[in-house]
């Protein structure tokens, strides 16, 4: 099989998603890495990383965030065969960037910035943050592997990892795709927007915006990059717990789906660039109307850049 790239959450969630109080965790000793070849025939290995300084989250407040559509990217075949030499000849090099999210006790701001009152079982607030990926003197991104060290970890109501404003996994599925799994029926006709890659552009006003959606707790999939919810490894693959529940989250995603987000995204270039595209990484939680909705502990996780 051709090569992948492998993304990894561990977290462990407390047993309620509304504690009397929050505490902060340690961190974990990032695990040692290693070149294999996983059962699916991926490469996953990478050179030992070079580790930053953490790069602490900040929390932004914007009236709407609006996907921008960069100009035509190199071919990403061109990118996945340049990489894969630059693995064979030992030219491709790794960055590790460790990320944390403080812990956020408050509730969602309700009627404010483009959030809603409060309404039960309704997508009526969010809260995003954000962090700049440093991708100084890369010239080609071949890779980025997320993992998250075992922590305790509560979130309320639901979360979303996006990249440039492209979904990369969320608890549940709000995209124009999404089905409820008792019926197996369409759920949201004006939901998320997904292209022909199958790219989920997150978006928070309508039209395909999650402002105003229903919150189904628990009658939608999740959803993970690159992956078919109907393929028999997707619950191996693409595990994040429900909310209000304890349980690991770990995510691996195919290679190929996140070069074709790096081009949507605007990552995927070359040396003859004259600016380094920003790669900015967001963290959103959703409420409907409890106290404890927006809300998590703290989150440490590591991003592991692969580059030429």
């Amino acid at each position: 099989m051709q090569a992948s790239f492998t993304l990894l959450f561990i977290m462990i969630l407390a047993a309620s998603c509304k504690p009397a109080a929050f505490k902060s965790v340690e961190d974990v000793a990032d695990s040692e890495p290693t070149v294999s070849e996983d059962a699916t025939g991926e490469i996953s290995g990478s050179p030992a990383p070079v580790i930053d300084e953490p790069i602490e989250a900040v929390e932004v407040i914007t009236a709407e965030t609006k996907l921008q559509v960069p100009a035509p990217p190199p071919v990403v075949d061109d990118v996945k065969v340049a990489c894969a030499d630059a693995a064979k000849n030992g030219t491709l090099k790794s960055k590790a960037v460790p990320l944390f999210f403080p812990a956020k006790t408050a509730t969602c701001e309700f009627e404010k910035n483009d959030n809603l009152s409060r309404k039960n079982e309704v997508i009526r607030a969010r809260r995003e943050e954000t962090v700049e990926l440093p991708l100084q003197g890369m010239t080609r991104l071949c890779n980025m592997k997320f993992d998250a060290p075992q922590q305790p970890m509560r979130f309320d109501d639901e979360i979303m990892i996006t990249l440039n404003n492209l979904v990369v996994a969320s608890s549940q599925d709000y995209s124009t795709k999404s089905r409820d799994r008792k019926n197996n029926q369409l759920v949201y006709p004006n939901g998320l927007s997904v292209d022909n890659d199958g790219l989920m552009s997150y978006k928070w006003l309508p039209p395909n915006g999650m402002q105003n959606l229903n919150y189904l707790n628990g009658d939608l999939n999740k959803y993970c990059l690159g992956l078919d919810p109907k393929q028999a490894d997707f619950a191996q693959l693409c595990q994040i717990p429900k909310t209000s529940t304890n349980g690991t989250m770990s995510l691996k995603l195919p290679q190929d789906a996140f070069l074709k987000l790096a081009a949507k995204a605007g990552l995927v270039f070359d040396k003859q660039i004259q600016a380094v595209p920003k790669a900015t990484l967001m963290f959103m939680t959703t409420g409907d109307n409890d106290d404890s909705d927006c809300q998590h502990l703290d989150f440490r996780m590591n991003v592991t850049i692969d580059y030429i």
